[in-house]
């Protein structure tokens, strides 16, 4: 399959950051808590902060050949809450541009049982987001999946667990977030993108 372009984002590219010193707090395999000190284009003295390091991740919004999309209600067991969302999952290895496009394909699969058509599917990148940028480093790339062909039921890992797929039109998503019935943020950061880009 063909890698498309796109920017991988580089912490510190900004000019004027530097992170000068850090000590770790906490550690596991899903996440670590790093006190981290910095200097700033603004503030030359050592800032201190706690932040929460995680895996980067991506989400994905996969098109159905009619203009549908394809969406997941997953359980989210911080908040209790069975959500609305597109597919999304950390990526598992190091961040390049074939590890991010691999992840992609795995959710789409794993969490929708989705594939790209083979004729003229293709995956078109979105950029990236940060989902929580005061307390979290975790950084989500954003795809678009269109068109994908509906091939088998979610089988989703062990720790997760998803009872149903729709497929919903533009309008049917844009009525969802209005009733604030979609409140996880990668699914808004998602349709922030697409719309920005003239959705329907």
């Amino acid at each position: 399959m063909h890698i498309p372009e796109f920017d991988i984002y580089t912490p510190g590219a900004e000019p004027g950051w530097r992170k000068t010193r850090s000590e770790m707090a906490f550690e596991n395999s899903h996440v670590s808590v790093e006190r981290a000190w910095y200097t700033t284009p603004n503030r030359k003295d050592e800032v201190p902060w706690m932040v929460v390091q995680r895996k980067a991740a991506v989400a994905v919004i996969p098109v159905l050949e009619d203009g549908r999309f394809v969406m997941v209600h997953q359980e989210r067991l911080p908040v209790m809450q069975t959500m609305w969302e597109f597919p999304a999952g950390q990526i598992d290895t190091e961040v390049t541009r074939e590890s991010i496009i691999h992840t992609v394909l795995n959710e789409l699969r794993e969490e929708c049982g989705c594939v790209l058509n083979n004729d003229h599917g293709a995956l078109e990148p979105l950029g990236w987001y940060f989902p929580s940028q005061g307390f979290t480093d975790e950084v989500v790339y954003l795809f678009t999946a269109k068109p994908v062909c509906v091939v088998s039921r979610p089988e989703p890992d062990g720790s997760e667990h998803i009872s149903d797929v729709r497929f919903v039109s533009a309008g049917e998503l844009r009525g969802m977030i209005a009733a604030n019935a979609i409140t996880n943020a990668l699914t808004l950061a998602l349709y922030a993108r697409i719309a920005a880009q003239g959705l329907p």
